[in-house]
């Protein structure tokens, strides 16, 4: 008597962990670890920025300036760790790289901030999280599945 009641315990608990193991679509609005690059559209380079609506950990980095005749510069370095939430407003926030003689001078460096959406993922196995920083001070969001996934186009002038 004792054994069956074991075994439909096990049963029991078996069943609930496979419950959980059901398709999983990538929707999910909760939150995400990912890896996070920067690519940087202006020709000064990022000395860093942050996508964090709570403290600045995690989601970061300082993607170079584009060279001439390039598109972006960055895309190189990635922060892991990174939590986000698809669906939610994160403030994006970066500062430029300065010269060593505006620091020397005490020149205050040039900062901005946005609000950005976190678009939804690609796929349930979307793990990385691209911000591209668009010389037109927006920015935006795209995550890939694998970083040989295209890249967004440049801004196009007008």
């Amino acid at each position: 008597m004792m054994a069956r009641a074991g075994a439909r315990a096990l049963t029991l608990a078996a069943l609930g962990v496979l419950a959980g193991c059901g398709r999983h679509d990538g929707t999910a609005s909760g939150p995400r670890t990912v890896c996070i690059t920067g690519y940087n559209e202006y020709t000064r380079k990022l000395h860093e920025f942050w996508l964090d609506n709570e403290h600045k950990s995690g989601c970061f980095g300082n993607p170079s300036a584009r060279e001439a005749g390039e598109a972006f510069g960055g895309g190189g370095g990635f922060a892991c760790g990174c939590r986000v939430t698809p669906g939610k407003t994160a403030k994006l926030t970066w500062v430029f790289a300065q010269p060593l003689a505006e620091i020397r001078r005490g020149a205050q460096a040039e900062h901005k901030a946005i609000d950005v959406t976190i678009p939804q993922p690609e796929s349930s196995t979307s793990r990385y999280l691209r911000v591209y920083f668009r010389k037109n001070g927006t920015a935006e969001l795209q995550w890939v599945d694998d970083m040989n996934a295209p890249e967004l186009p440049p801004t196009v002038e007008k």
